[in-house]
């Protein structure tokens, strides 16, 4: 019972954190994703910082994902996330593309959706 409470507190604490918004579009941030699995009793904790510019309904962001539980270990960077978004009405239309710790980008995929 005492982990579930502290692992409640801890998911509380960690969604607290909110994005920066520095004007002209530019906005920096964080996302924090704590999670606990009871059968296996393994606890993850990874951080993803982020770098987005919006202007007229088009946003770029870059973000990478850090595993917090492992920051002490040599391949703490695992490559970095870019994605491109349109919105318009109720359609998005994105590409998004990933690279591994060398920089070598994987696929490119793009799509659209819409919400009703």
């Amino acid at each position: 019972m005492k982990t579930l409470v502290f692992a409640s507190a801890l998911a509380v604490a960690a969604t607290s954190v909110s994005a920066m918004d520095l004007g002209n579009g530019l906005s920096i941030g964080s996302e924090v994703d704590m999670s606990y699995v009871t059968g296996a009793d393994t606890w993850a904790l990874e951080a993803t910082p982020y770098a987005a510019i919006s202007q007229y309904g088009v946003t770029l962001k870059a973000e990478t994902t850090v595993d917090v539980l492992k920051i002490n270990e040599d391949d703490v960077f695992k490559g970095v996330d870019l994605t491109a978004e349109y919105v318009w009405n109720n359609m998005t239309t994105y590409t998004e593309v990933s690279s591994d710790a060398d920089f070598e980008f994987g696929d490119i995929t793009v799509g659209a959706k819409i919400k009703f």
